[in-house]
């Protein structure tokens, strides 16, 4: 067997050297492939190496040798699992690279050929790098399960950093010293600020003294806690509840911030085409629910007997509070312009003939929700990594690998 073995060596590196002749050698043997002297030479041809001693020089090329190493055993396992790279997928891939840098395909093409890489080179080794990412895909990224008892142990750490997004924010504030104002009463006057507004609300109630800040670009986790919790969930015109402070009775309302998100809660009906059945039997089907609830009818009974989508129908249509991302753009424009309490028309996406029932509305902070995806990505790029470091040494051990000098 160890005589094949190295039978088989001398077989690839005497097909090597006759191609290559007298103008390249092969510095190292991965199982069946090599590594030349010119593949090193290009790995390094951007460091001035003599500014190097001899030590630094030395492990430099043995770090350069043992990266293509890596790289070649990952080319083969990627070959082994059957991953391929479509001269589609490719193009994708070039026309995204393109627009990232402000550039036409064509353009791109000039600017390689111009820094003397070659394009068809260029091509060979951004599909190997394709090729590679899907291999970290599979093998490790998808399988890198987090918990949520590591996730809350992670939060808990303060290892996550602080989101950084800016909030204006009014702060309304019923000075009571006098304490003659209980919480009660002063939500009774400071929701009445809503309707009518801030001047009118003085003249309603001239007896007390309502104080108006301006908080502009001020950084969320700056401001006092008490301030922080009570931006979690805002009403549908951005208003927080009223809380007490040492100010006084205290109402925030967000001017503009990128941490706020719309949230919706939605029932629906959804009622699949048939190509034996008309469309407009199923629409005069929904609008004879949407009449027969406007009557007083239960809609989520409706949603029970009739929908298609079964998991919502099982409690009644509901979809809970979902945000404008999680549904498609018809759905998306009828829930928006459905008011809080109402009905839509019947309507129809690629899923079939839709009619929704917009319960509520809120404005959500999403920085938990920021954070907590912060740091399950912080978490699973832990374990990825890890994970690979154990893999490639298993690949070097179960590998044949001879350095050539």
């Amino acid at each position: 067997m160890i005589k094949l073995k190295y039978l088989h060596i001398l077989i690839i590196l005497f097909l090597v050297n006759v191609g290559h002749a007298l103008e390249d050698s092969v510095v190292a043997i991965v199982n069946d492939q090599v590594i030349l002297q010119s593949e090193l030479d290009e790995r390094l041809e951007n460091i001035d190496i003599q500014k190097l001693n001899r030590i630094q020089q030395t492990k430099l090329k043995n770090d350069a040798l043992n990266q293509l190493i890596e790289e070649s055993l990952l080319d083969q396992a990627s070959t082994r699992m059957g991953i391929r790279v479509s001269d589609i997928d490719l193009q994708n891939q070039i026309k995204l690279i393109a627009e990232n840098q402000g550039l036409t395909v064509l353009q791109l093409k000039d600017e390689i050929e111009r820094q003397n890489i070659g394009y068809i080179k260029y091509l060979d080794n951004l599909r190997r790098n394709i090729k590679r990412q899907e291999l970290f895909r599979v093998q490790f990224t998808n399988r890198a399960y987090i918990s949520n008892e590591e996730i809350a142990s992670f939060l808990k750490s303060n290892q996550v950093p602080e989101v950084q997004s800016k909030i204006d924010i009014k702060e309304y504030i019923i000075d009571n010293q006098s304490n003659t104002l209980n919480l009660s009463q002063a939500k009774i006057i400071l929701d009445g600020m809503k309707e009518v507004g801030l001047e009118e609300n003085k003249k309603k109630y001239p007896n007390y003294n309502i104080q108006v800040t301006s908080l502009n670009d001020t950084q969320l986790h700056e401001l006092p806690d008490i301030y922080q919790n009570n931006l979690q969930v805002l009403d549908k015109d951005k208003f927080s509840n009223v809380f007490e402070t040492g100010k006084g009775y205290t109402m925030l309302e967000v001017m503009d911030s990128d941490i706020l998100v719309d949230e919706y809660k939605v029932s629906h009906i959804l009622m699949k085409t048939n190509p034996m059945e008309d469309n407009e039997e199923i629409k005069e089907k929904l609008y004879e629910i949407k009449n027969n609830v406007l009557d007083g009818a239960d809609f989520s009974e409706y949603a029970q007997k009739f929908s298609f989508d079964k998991a919502s129908a099982i409690k009644g249509g509901s979809l809970g509070w979902i945000t404008e991302k999680l549904v498609v753009d018809k759905f998306r424009s009828v829930m928006m312009n459905t008011p809080v309490g109402g009905l839509s028309e019947p309507f129809k996406t690629q899923f079939g003939w839709h009619i929704l029932y917009l319960e509520e509305k809120r404005v959500k902070n999403i920085t938990d929700k920021i954070k907590r995806n912060q740091a399950i990505s912080i978490l699973k790029d832990r374990k990825v990594a890890v994970a690979k470091k154990e893999w490639l040494a298993k690949l070097k051990d179960q590998a044949y690998i001879e350095y050539i000098k």
